[in-house]
């Protein structure tokens, strides 16, 4: 029986556990890791899942898996590759890529996850041991290359829900030191409890507008959530100390604080799940 701890869109651990396998109540989440592992030729690990996996059988993927009881994101990443594919990786070769708060995505069949995913990346260069694995998850493993997984994507036999390889790995890293810091105000369109204008289940859980004047890659003006308040405003000024940056998207988002303070990473991306759960992206400070 595998369990798992719950925790709110915060990241918070609310001391409740959960079974696999069981309905995940709204509004908790499970702690979810993809992991990727790169060699010094670029290439990465890809694994083909077992003949006897109950979903997605012989498909390929990454290491990836659910977080048990009691581990950290980073313990449950290692003891994913040790069980799949019979590494031992040092813990300090990895990093987090991007979080993202996963909900029901229309782009998987209407797939309900209720997770928080971490997609994980590690340089390794050793030799590849999966007869050191502990479970018979993975049929074989091997080294590719970025177009070579890109071909398992054409003919459709990776995983789905790893498509934001193509857009969220290998990218160049951007700068926004030229607008973090800097003092921005606007109009707020879209205030704190509206819905969504095309999508009226999607209700604003902070204030959104954007600045007149500046345009973003959408060739719209730019936007902006809005941290600070706690009720519905009209208009804005405050501190950009954040960016989202969407990778699947032309348009990033500038994050405002009205009295100028941090916000920790699990608030921002907490309360702007309910629109960003359908893209794929990083918040950057």
């Amino acid at each position: 029986m595998e369990k798992w701890d719950l925790y709110t869109k915060y990241r918070e651990n609310t001391g409740k556990t959960h079974i696999r396998g069981e309905v995940i109540p709204d509004g908790f989440y499970h702690l979810v890791v993809h992991v990727w592992i790169r060699n010094r030729k670029g290439e990465f690990l890809i694994s083909q899942r077992s003949a006897n996996r109950p979903t997605y059988a012989l498909m390929w993927e990454c290491v990836g898996g659910s977080v048990l009881k009691g581990e950290s994101s980073i313990e449950g990443a290692l003891r994913e590759v040790k069980e799949e594919v019979g590494l031992n990786l040092n813990p300090s070769a990895g990093k987090v890529i991007f979080s993202k708060i996963r909900s029901k995505d229309p782009r998987y069949t209407d797939k309900i996850f209720n997770d928080i995913m971490d997609v994980w990346l590690f340089d390794y260069d050793g030799e590849l041991h999966l007869e050191e694995a502990t479970t018979d998850e993975v049929a074989v493993c091997q080294w590719m290359s970025a177009a070579e997984i890109r071909e398992l994507h054409k003919k459709k036999i990776l995983v789905p829900t790893l498509d934001y390889f193509f857009c969220a790995m290998g990218t160049d890293e951007p700068d926004y030191r030229y607008i973090i810091g800097k003092m921005v105000k606007g109009r707020i369109d879209r205030p704190l409890g509206s819905s969504h204008p095309r999508y009226p289940e999607l209700i604003y859980s902070v204030n959104y507008g954007y600045i007149e004047g500046v345009f973003a890659g959408d060739g719209e003006e730019q936007d902006v959530y809005v941290f600070g308040a706690d009720k519905p405003l009209k208009y804005f000024e405050g501190k950009v100390i954040a960016v989202w940056h969407r990778f699947d998207d032309t348009e990033d988002k500038w994050i405002v604080s009205l009295d100028g303070s941090d916000i920790p990473d699990e608030k921002i991306l907490g309360d702007i799940a309910f629109q960003e759960q359908f893209f794929y992206g990083k918040l950057y400070q």
